[in-house]
Parts: structure tokens; sequence; C-alpha cells
């Protein structure tokens, strides 16, 4: 079950049309409101890079609990899952905390750097890595399902991606509508 080709361009594109937003953006568009979040522009392009990342962190955490027996990591989702209050504050002040620490032509280029490790892993992947999975807290991202495999979460990156894009009031991501590559 290697990873789709379909999978895979929709990682690519996600870094291609996160340098492009960026880089597009004008100041005082960044600083503007999005569409159903309380994060400006500047904040939720943040959250969307990060949301790349979790990918990354999650390629090995999940190949760790997938050797453990699987009542581990349900214990360990439900865990997760009794704290959704707390994480979804933390979800939303880390963006607000993060961008004022960190520019966004950084978060680009952490954008490229994790998106470049992702396909490469991806396109290595056998068949039984990209099985491994465990449990998450399905509480916590409407598109997490309470098991969920490495496969489904690179699947699951454009989809949060795209999610937020829609969000964002930048001329630019309304000029170019995602994946048309234009």
């Amino acid at each position: 079950m290697p990873v789709s080709e379909g999978t895979l361009t929709a990682l690519r594109r996600v870094g291609e049309d996160y340098a492009f937003l960026v880089g597009a953006a004008t100041p005082d568009e960044l600083l503007g409101p999005t569409r159903g979040t309380r994060w400006t522009n500047r904040e939720l392009l943040f959250h969307m890079w990060f949301g790349q990342h979790l990918v990354r962190v999650f390629i090995p955490l999940f190949g760790g609990f997938a050797r453990l027996p699987r009542p581990v990591s349900v214990g360990y989702a439900r865990l997760l899952e009794a704290a959704t209050r707390p994480y979804h504050w933390v979800n939303f002040a880390g963006p607000v905390a993060g961008v004022r620490a960190v520019r966004l032509r950084r978060a680009a280029s952490w954008m490229a750097a994790d998106t470049d490790w992702l396909l490469r892993w991806a396109r290595s992947a056998s068949d039984a890595q990209l099985a491994a999975g465990m449990a998450v807290p399905a509480k916590w991202d409407p598109y997490f399902r309470p098991w969920m495999s490495r496969a489904d979460v690179l699947d699951w990156a454009p989809r949060h991606y795209a999610h937020h894009r829609a969000q964002l009031t930048l001329a630019a991501a309304d000029e170019r509508a995602e994946g048309s590559g234009g």
C-alpha cells in the first residue's frame, strides 16, 4: 500500500502554496481577521505550518506506539481526550505567541523542510511502516479518527491545511484557489 500519488501531490502543494501565501501577503492583510476564527491571518498561517510539522512528529510517535500493545495507545488517547479543554486553549494560544517569536518567513522555511522530510519519508516507507498507527484523541480535530495509521496522518495534513486555508482573508488566497497551481 504505497502512499498514493494524490497524497504525495497534495503534500507537495501544501508546501508550495504556503510559500506563495506567505510571500504574497501584505503586512496589513497579515494583521487582518480570518473567517470564523479568533486568529489573525498571520496567526492562522503559523497554525497551518504547525499542522504540517505535527505530522513530522507523528510519524515516529505512531511508530513507537505501534510497537506497544494496542490498549496502551487507547489509554493514552483517552488521557489526552480528557484534556480537550486545555488542549483547545493551547492550540489557540500557541500560534498567537509563536508568530510573535518567529517571523512567517522562518515558518515558511520550516514548512519547506517539514514538507520535504514528509515526502522523502513517504516515498521510502514500507507498507508495514505506513500501516503503523495508534489511537488518537478524535475530539481534538474534525479530521481525526479514533485510530489512525501513518498513512492516515499523511492524508490528514493536506485536509487540515485546506480547512484552514479557506479561513484566510488574504487577497492571494482568494485569487489562487488551492490546488489550482496558478
